[in-house]
């Protein structure tokens, strides 16, 4: 029983050739991620620069009918109160609108560049016999040696304008 019991396990040892990247790092340090995200931040940038003037104004329009209320009639400020309301409604509406389309230009962004990367990865990959590449954070703990994410930053930095 023991000799057949250790001769699976010596069997069972793998002979998988397994390394380990992490894509956070290459975006944040090829080239090509840096430009994405550079991109990306001043379109937001703008964006929130765009908003915070709309949203100045509106505070103006509501200051400007608080100081009001004593002066205008009922029916009156009933109209400015419900225009303003109205114009707050449409500036969520569109601070909404606009952050889902950055949400989905920033997805379609890193899908292009990772579109891009995987086929330089997949040739490293064959280059160097490696079996299986796991992403950095699905793993506890691993050989610093299986580590190929600097490797892939200057190939993709070599590769990809």
């Amino acid at each position: 029983i023991l000799i057949i019991f250790f001769s699976t396990i010596s069997l069972s040892k793998s002979n998988e050739n397994i390394a380990y990247l992490d894509l956070d790092n290459i975006v944040k340090n090829t080239k090509a991620g840096k430009s994405i995200i550079n991109k990306l931040k001043v379109s937001k940038d703008a964006a929130l620069k765009k908003f915070e003037q709309k949203e100045k104004a509106l505070k103006k329009v509501e200051e400007d009918i608080n100081k009001q209320k004593n002066v205008l009639s009922k029916e009156e400020l009933k109209k400015k109160i419900s225009d303003f309301r109205k114009e707050i409604s449409s500036f969520r509406d569109d601070r909404e609108k606009l952050i889902n389309d950055f949400n989905k230009k920033k997805i379609q962004e890193f899908e292009k560049f990772f579109k891009k990367i995987t086929p330089l990865i997949e040739e490293y990959i064959k280059e160097k016999n490696i079996d299986i590449v796991l992403d950095k954070k699905d793993i506890f703990i691993a050989n610093r040696n299986k580590d190929i994410t600097n490797e892939i930053i200057k190939i993709i930095d070599a590769k990809i304008k």
